[in-house]
């Protein structure tokens, strides 16, 4: 797993000294020692899930996996979305609407 990515530290802060790099891999039944020193972050992937993270190494762990730390980014995303294909079916019925008054 890599460590050293500059995201890492954008979200996580920097790797504290005392902090041993564990790689968890795919397991399942592994457990992220909370960290008393390390202030709780939540974290959100592209469906919009949740993790608060206690350590700065589970915080690595999901910031490696894709996960972010700006809900607002994805929440405009889906604005956009909305909106658009919004306008699109306002379009296509008051055109189908007006095509029928016009015909």
């Amino acid at each position: 797993m890599n460590y050293e990515n500059p995201l890492i530290d954008k979200i996580c802060g920097n790797k504290p000294d005392y902090v041993v790099i564990v790689d968890p891999g795919n397991n399942p039944n592994f457990v992220f020692t909370p960290d008393p020193n390390f202030t709780t972050l939540s974290l959100y992937d592209v469906e919009g899930n949740t993790v608060n993270v206690n350590s700065w190494l589970e915080c690595a762990n999901y910031v490696n996996g894709g996960w972010f730390d700006d809900i607002s980014s994805l929440v405009n995303y889906e604005r956009i979305t909305f909106f658009i294909l919004g306008s699109i079916s306002f379009v296509y019925i008051f055109g189908k609407f007006a095509y029928r008054k016009i015909k």
